[in-house]
This record gives structure tokens, C-alpha cells and sequence, in this order.
């Protein structure tokens, strides 16, 4: 004769951080209501991951299709011992106000 019915035992360890919440979240669901609630969250989750893996596929499958060019804007910096123009207009114009006082 068999059964339509299936055990499963947890053993959740406090020492666990994740394992230690889950308690929680269990503890919290009122007697008679574990099953389905514990159910319900495996389900979930499943449910959930497999959503994930199906978003991650299709971002790659259109970032695939790009062409993705990293350029670098080179920006002219004075070689040691040269001074910017601009450097130079702003201390002249320092070194005029200074001769007018």
C-alpha cells in the first residue's frame, strides 16, 4: 500500500546566519499553514530563478549584438617645461594688473 503522502525533515542549525532567519520566518506561520507557506515559497523561488535565467539569456543575446567600442578622448597635456596658452594669457594678465597699482 503505498502512501500519496511525502516527509521531508529539516534539522536548521542557529549557528547559520541564513538558516537562523529562515527559522524565523517560520516560527511566524501559524500551525497548519506551514506546509502550504513552505510550499509556496519553494515554488517561488524556483519560479523566480528560472524568470532570472531567462532575463540573463535575452540581455546577452542583445548585448551579442553589439558592437561595443571603448574610445579614449586624448587630451593634450603640456609636455615638462611647456605652459598651456591659457596659463600663460591668465598670469600675464596677473602680472599686468600687479604693474598698474
Amino acid at each position: 500500500m503505498s502512501s500519496d503522502r511525502r516527509r521531508l525533515n529539516l534539522s536548521l542549525s542557529m549557528q547559520s546566519p541564513q538558516q537562523r532567519e529562515a527559522w524565523k520566518v517560520l516560527r511566524a506561520i501559524p500551525l497548519g499553514q506551514r506546509t502550504d507557506a513552505v510550499c509556496r515559497m519553494v515554488c517561488r523561488a524556483q519560479e523566480q530563478e528560472a524568470l532570472l535565467d531567462v532575463v540573463r539569456k535575452a540581455v546577452r543575446e542583445e548585448l551579442g549584438k553589439f558592437h561595443i567600442e571603448q574610445r579614449t578622448k586624448e587630451i593634450e597635456r603640456p609636455q615638462a617645461g611647456e605652459v598651456d596658452e591659457s596659463i600663460l594669457g591668465f598670469l600675464c594678465a596677473l602680472q599686468e594688473g600687479d604693474d598698474a597699482a
